[in-house]
């Protein structure tokens, strides 16, 4: 996923080029990479005889690469963005990871069985980021091994091929480095269709409560933040309850006494606890009935800590235990950690997080 990131910064080098060319139709582009990617096929094929053919593959693939960015980029320059688009992208990437699989399996440089292991690994990767979409979510692109993650490996493995052919390095344990590609292949392969599982079934859930739910109780969201993470949040907690979320100084009510449930939204500040504001919320009578927490920190494993500080500090306030509570993780402006947190998987989770509390308050 981390790599899959490095497509966009990518994206801004080729901008300039992209808009001076984006009179060729994007869909050409996919076709031409998947021309690519069968000669690359025979590179593989043929390296053991020719050993340059695998630094030429690593050329080739990054000229792949390169096409199937540009065509993205050019989509967006021209307002091209459709259904249509969708498929005319995803499926040549499929037949490109095809012959490039084809050529590593059919090359001396790997047994038939792992490259057959590794190519099924491959497909279901992909197969189960897509299989979301026939149900209205989104792509997964959760790694390790996704797309860019694999075009890497294959590059770095092609150049250890070349060295070991060329004599400057030996095997691994009687393995070609093809090999232990494919032995990667297989073990991330079901590691990143673990994760993409695990995403989609949030998603479902996600789905399935926008479909059944049934919300007659009445609860507020009253957040404080500094930085915008604990609000973003807060209203994608209210987004699920379909309920309001305030910001603690501009609370006009008192008595909160008639909320079947109040969340709390804060973030940890270390020895302050959490923002004056709610602080100062907390030291007023407000006879809430139940509330539920919800924190987000930034600081790698004192938020742990904190945590718990936090929660000990409401419970201690409001006279009661949170019925609930749920800490994710922000960017830390100071220690700047956690960078672009809460993302949208943080920001699912807290769906998910007031749904399941609200199945909870019935």
């Amino acid at each position: 996923m981390a790599l899959y990131l490095l497509k966009y910064p990518y994206r801004k080098i080729l901008l300039p080029f992209a808009k001076k060319i984006k009179f060729i139709d994007p869909d050409l582009l996919g076709y031409l990479a998947v021309i690519v990617a069968f000669g690359t096929m025979f590179c593989y094929i043929y390296a053991p005889d020719k050993p340059v053919l695998l630094l030429i593959s690593v050329v080739l693939t990054l000229f792949r690469m390169t096409l199937n960015t540009i065509d993205g980029v050019i989509a967006i320059e021209r307002g091209n963005l459709r259904l249509k688009g969708e498929i005319v992208n995803a499926l040549p990437d499929r037949y490109s990871d095809i012959f490039i699989l084809i050529g590593i399996a059919l090359s001396p440089l790997c047994t038939p069985l792992l490259g057959m292991l590794g190519m099924a690994s491959m497909f279901l990767v992909s197969y189960t980021g897509m299989l979301s979409k026939a149900i209205g979510a989104s792509w997964q692109h959760h790694g390790p091994l996704g797309k860019v993650e694999r075009l890497i490996l294959i590059m770095i493995f092609s150049i250890l091929e070349y060295l070991q052919l060329t004599g400057k390095i030996t095997k691994i344990y009687s393995h070609n480095y093809f090999e232990w590609l494919m032995i990667l292949f297989i073990l991330l392969g079901q590691l990143t269709v673990y994760n993409r599982l695990i995403a989609q079934l949030k998603e479902c859930r996600k789905l399935d409560w926008i479909k059944y739910r049934n919300l007659d109780k009445k609860v507020i969201i009253i957040y404080d933040s500094m930085t915008g993470n604990t609000e973003k949040a807060a209203f994608a907690a209210a987004e699920a309850l379909c309920c309001q979320a305030v910001k603690v100084k501009n609370l006009s009510e008192q008595d909160l006494s008639s909320y079947d449930m109040v969340i709390l939204a804060v973030p940890h500040l270390g020895r302050r606890i959490m923002p004056p504001d709610m602080i100062n919320f907390l030291e007023e009578n407000h006879n809430i009935k139940n509330y539920s927490l919800l924190m987000t920190s930034g600081m790698p494993v004192k938020r742990i800590f904190s945590n718990k500080k936090c929660i000990k500090y409401f419970t201690e306030k409001l006279g009661k235990l949170p019925f609930s509570s749920i800490n994710i993780k922000g960017y830390h402006s100071i220690a700047k950690t956690y960078k672009n947190r809460p993302n949208d998987n943080d920001l699912l989770d807290v769906y998910l997080f007031a749904a399941k509390l609200y199945e909870r308050m019935k």
